[in-house]
């Protein structure tokens, strides 16, 4: 091994020791700390799934493959292997393990410029961009490969020129970074806060984003769902997921869109573009170029994908990740009802094209099924709210709508729900694949008699005939019939029955609760941050209703925390909230805090009555 080869595995390890070193004293300090709400997976075992030695059954994914590779590959192992290297955390440890060192430092502060293959993911630290050309740009653009030049971007550290210009080669504005990277040059001077050659110094890690169309739902989340997948493969520390991060947007097209509410889910600052930083020299401490939304057997856009697997950990956590950070409510937080039903959700089009023409009729249909559904239609515009369209889906079980950007919802249903595609229009995978990549159920048109296009429908550019040109009309009894289909998937998946038990018992335990007065006590809540601060004794005052129940012999109850199932089924940790009730006296309050690994805090408070003895 030569000696720069042993110098780039030394330092690699050193920055292993480093990371871990860190990650070792935050677990350290959540240990030592009362109210640290990590305490409960500290000693789990539990990782993403990308990490050396990391178990598959300590991994995060659930991916199954239920159904038939046809020729993919030779054996179900193989299958679930190669699902799980193409679309879920496999995807990002192979972006790790395929990074290299494309600029070298040969001491304390100089450079570094480190890519994976094809420059689909770099990083660097202490480089320099020159945006000094860019004020003689007088119309503003995007996907625009020549914003830098030959020593436009650099930094001082050592060159490796041959292995920069042969992973070069993927040359389009949203594949790779190939259009700016190739023009890295050694710099004589150091780059730092003290440097001449800096007109800007950038302290603030700073994540530059070449993004796809932002007024389509499915394109834009190409964009965030790259973003949060280059979290992870930018490494495990403990800020990975800090939002105190800067974005800088690869355009001088002020940003603009229905979705931007997203960004907040990754930064707490205002977004940047190219014209913040036009006629300056531009320094960064640390700098990241993310996954992009188009590259070659990249995620999600068009991506090929093996067949007969489903539920990709990956797409899973991204949904978790979002509704988390937008403060989008659980299903279990907005509806407490005595008789849920199952929630349709129809999502109407007012477009030119692919509009369901007997709509209304549909819509009746459902409504006066004997099954009973609860029914809903919407539209959403580019003036709805985002957050609202998120707080919409995630109260849906069957969400049903035409080809279009509007399914991209999908990645936000609840775990147990289904989508019916109403019709595909001849682009079969599109919409299917990003169902079974998020593991929901999906269904879609099969029968080509029981429906009715407007006309053959003429593509815009070349007058053509062309399915998404065009309008539809639907047969009632076959819509039903599929629609059936899918409820029967909502009714008996386990999730959502476990949901329905929590909804139910929920319900019970209010009228109960609400039979209790508290002598100079607030009313019982499911806020923690209420609780805890509930004195240690205060008496209870008996009401009519009260009396009426039952007291159990014992004259003790407990409030269990009823805990819903993490997204690891083999190793998750049961935790149980107690708090013991005498018949006038709130004897004990003590409270054991949920695991938040996933960052998903479940409030749900479970009143059970015992009869002699306890359980």
């Amino acid at each position: 091994m030569s000696m720069e080869a042993r110098i780039t595995v030394v330092l690699s390890k050193l920055v292993s020791l480093l990371i871990l070193k860190e990650v070792v004293y935050e677990a350290q300090k959540c240990r030592n700390s009362n109210s640290c709400i990590y305490k409960n997976v500290l000693d789990t075992g539990l990782c993403w799934g990308y990490e050396t030695n990391c178990p598959q059954h300590l991994g995060y994914s659930n991916a199954n493959c239920p159904g038939d590779h046809k020729g993919w590959v030779s054996s179900k192992h193989q299958q679930l292997q190669t699902f799980f290297n193409q679309a879920d955390f496999g995807f990002v440890k192979q972006q790790i393990l395929s990074k290299t060192t494309m600029c070298e430092p040969k001491a304390d502060g100089e450079s570094l410029l480190e890519c994976s293959s094809y420059l689909q993911f770099c990083r660097g630290k202490n480089l320099y961009l020159d945006f000094r050309d860019l004020p003689a740009r007088k119309e503003s653009f995007r996907y625009k490969m020549d914003v830098l030049k030959k020593g436009q971007i650099g930094g001082k550290c050592k060159l490796d020129k041959f292995r920069l210009q042969s992973e070069a080669t993927h040359q389009s504005p949203l594949q790779s970074w190939a259009p700016e990277i190739q023009h890295f040059e050694e710099l004589s001077d150091m780059v730092n806060e003290e440097s001449q050659i800096c007109d800007v110094f950038i302290d603030k890690p700073t994540f530059i984003m070449k993004i796809d169309a932002t007024v389509n739902m499915y394109h834009h989340f190409c964009d965030f769902f790259n973003l949060y997948t280059s979290l992870h493969v930018n490494g495990t520390h403990s800020k990975m997921f800090s939002r105190d991060i800067n974005i800088l947007i690869w355009e001088t097209y002020t940003y603009h869109s229905n979705f931007g509410i997203t960004w907040s889910a990754f930064t707490q600052n205002p977004l940047m573009n190219l014209r913040t930083f036009q006629g300056k020299r531009v320094c960064f401490r640390e700098v990241v170029f993310p996954l992009l939304p188009r590259m070659i057997f990249g995620l999600y856009y068009n991506t090929p994908i093996v067949w007969g697997c489903k539920e990709s950990g990956l797409f899973h956590a991204f949904s978790k990740f979002i509704l988390h950070r937008l403060k989008i409510p659980n299903r279990t937080a907005i509806d407490h009802v005595a008789k849920p039903k199952i929630k349709i959700l129809l999502l109407s089009r007012n477009t030119q094209y692919r509009r369901i023409l007997n709509e209304q009729a549909l819509f009746d249909a459902l409504r006066l099924s004997p099954r009973q559904y609860s029914v809903k239609r919407v539209e959403f515009t580019h003036e709805t709210d985002f957050r609202h369209q998120l707080r919409v889906i995630q109260d849906t079980d069957i969400f049903i709508g035409m080809h279009g950007a509007g399914l991209t919802h999908l990645l936000f249903l609840p775990d147990w729900a289904a989508v019916f595609e109403l019709y595909n229009c001849e682009d079969e995978h599109c919409y299917a694949d990003l169902a079974r990549l998020r593991g929901i159920h999906y269904q879609t048109w099969t029968n080509p008699v029981k429906f009715k296009p407007q006309d053959e429908g003429h593509h815009p550019s070349d007058g053509g005939p062309h399915a998404k040109f065009t309008n539809y009309s639907f047969d009632t009894e076959e819509f039903l019939r599929i629609v059936e289909l899918a409820a029967n998937h909502v009714a008996n998946h386990p999730a959502y029955r476990h949901m329905l038990s929590h909804i139910r018992e929920s319900a019970t335990d209010v009228i109960f609760i609400k039979s209790l007065e508290f002598k100079n006590q607030p009313p019982l809540t499911r806020s923690r941050k209420h609780t805890v601060n509930w004195p240690k004794n205060f008496t209870l005052t008996e009401t009519k209703e009260t009396r009426k129940r039952p007291v159990p012999s014992s004259k003790t109850l407990e409030l269990h925390m009823k805990l819903f199932q993490t997204r690891k089924r083999e190793n998750f940790t049961t935790v149980v909230v107690k708090s013991v009730f005498q018949r006038k006296e709130l004897v004990e309050v003590e409270w054991i805090p949920l695991p938040a690994s996933l960052e998903i805090l479940v409030l749900g408070l479970v009143v059970m009555g015992t009869k002699g003895k306890e359980r």
